[in-house]
């Protein structure tokens, strides 16, 4: 992963991370990937903040100097010209310059995400003793350093513009996104606490009054028909006539405020990923292996959503792959889950929106409709060791379809299993990561982020 963020390639500036290790500069050239995303960025400095806050005081340099330069990168992207749709811009070449071509623009859920990342890195490093100051001026305060601090700026964009259509995660359709939705409403509930913390009391007022509004939207997702959280609302567009998307999942690992609003443990999403997760099994011929050599578990591959027809460098019938990243997201909310039961629950209640998924996911557990299940009982423990299991089912199917030189790509050959798509898929390592520190947290193993931001990270001398 660590390749990818700041590139030794010419005219790459401090602060991107390329999307992929495939473009001109690459071996790999198709698909062009060779560009910073403002979603997958923020997703990926999401993790090296994550070490960031976990390293020991020796490591920690190297991970804040990185994350002080993509909040400078991010502020530059903010001021450049020629922005066709406001901070809704997707992508940006690695000098940092806009794309101009045709896209699916704009994607609103890039502010969010990098609004929510820069303002934990800002949590962190205040924790570590870092400064108010500095943070002000090169982080948070984009009114009185326009030009290199742009958290304010992105979270004022979010709550002027959450109401507005665009485009999804995928870059495929302009609608109203669950996922897009959850990102912004985290957002605006963080930035609003974090600008109470600035001394900025009118940007909180108006940060709580857009997320109290957004809050109120997030009801029509849900398809009572269907027992889904619909991935967005409105009619179905390319032809996705399942009204599935792995976004819905997505939405909640990078939405969830911690609230109890639309978190791990709700009926609603554990419906839906139930019927996510289940929709791909009839559609992958490689769902069929259910081991590896050694005996292990093999959870089905999960891809985009059941009608995807892009391969990876091209788009064909039948063509919809398993993505790295989504099966390893799965592996996260299994783990996050049971993570949530754990710690914040006396009892597991179960509705019979939700009972659909505990007799998939924990049979033995033996659970009815409107019964609640104490922590001290049999189905309770079940239930929490039948999704952690179930969370490594689904890492060792990554790991299954890994290649042996230990690459990740963006997606698996839904009929070979081999790695195909763009080489080196930042998100897909940054998607692994964070389903093991979910699996550290879910089995208690409070050393696991601290020792793996321990080894430390150099800065990059090749491409």
């Amino acid at each position: 992963m660590f390749l990818n963020i700041q590139p030794a390639i010419p005219g790459a500036v401090n602060g991107v991370v390329v999307a992929a290790r495939s473009g001109p500069s690459y071996d790999q050239k198709d698909p062009d990937y060779e560009y910073d995303w403002v979603r997958d960025s923020s997703l990926t400095m999401e993790v090296v903040n994550t070490l960031y806050a976990a390293a020991s005081k020796k490591q920690k340099s190297a991970y804040e100097s990185i994350l002080f330069n993509y909040a400078a990168a991010r502020a530059f992207e903010q001021t450049e010209p020629g922005l066709q749709t406001g901070l809704g811009e997707p992508k940006f070449y690695l000098n940092n310059t806009i794309f101009l071509g045709p896209w699916g623009r704009p994607q609103n859920d890039g502010p969010a995400t990098a609004a929510i990342t820069l303002i934990e890195f800002a949590n962190a490093y205040l924790a570590n003793g870092g400064s108010l100051a500095t943070v002000k001026s090169k982080i948070y305060d984009s009114t009185a350093h326009p030009e290199a601090a742009p958290v304010q700026k992105d979270l004022l964009f979010v709550a002027s513009n959450w109401t507005s259509s665009s485009f999804d995660l995928w870059e495929e359709e302009s609608s109203d996104h669950f996922y897009t939705r959850m990102v912004q409403r985290r957002a605006l509930l963080q930035g609003a606490a974090f600008a109470t913390k600035m001394g900025d009391s009118a940007t909180s007022t108006t940060l709580n009054s857009a997320a109290t509004a957004l809050t109120a939207t997030l009801s029509q997702f849900w398809d009572p028909n269907r027992q889904i959280l619909l991935y967005e609302y409105g009619p179905v567009l390319r032809d996705k006539s399942s009204y599935l998307d792995i976004a819905v999942v997505l939405g909640v690992i990078h939405g969830y405020n911690n609230d109890g609003v639309y978190g791990y443990t709700n009926d609603q999403v554990l419906s839906s990923a139930l019927r996510i997760s289940t929709s791909f099994i009839s559609v992958y011929p490689i769902a069929t292996t259910h081991k590896d050599a050694s005996g292990h578990t093999l959870a089905p591959p999960i891809g985009r959503y059941p009608e995807d027809v892009y391969n990876g460098v091209g788009t064909a019938t039948n063509g919809g792959n398993p993505w790295y990243l989504a099966t390893a997201a799965m592996a996260q909310f299994m783990y996050s889950a049971s993570s949530s039961y754990t710690a914040e629950k006396t009892a597991i209640a179960v509705s019979a929106t939700s009972k659909p998924f505990f007799d998939y996911y924990a049979p033995n557990s033996k659970v009815q409709a409107g019964q609640s299940y104490p922590k001290n009982s049999k189905a309770f423990k079940e239930i929490v060791s039948a999704l952690n299991g179930w969370g490594d089912a689904y890492m060792q199917t990554v790991r299954y379809y890994t290649p042996a030189n230990g690459h990740l790509s963006e997606e698996i050959d839904r009929n070979t299993g081999v790695a195909v798509g763009a080489a080196d898929l930042t998100w897909s390592y940054a998607s692994l990561l964070t389903a093991s520190f979910a699996r550290a947290e879910a089995k208690g193993d409070n050393q696991y982020v601290k020792k793996l931001a321990n080894l430390g990270v150099t800065p990059n001398t090749q491409a």
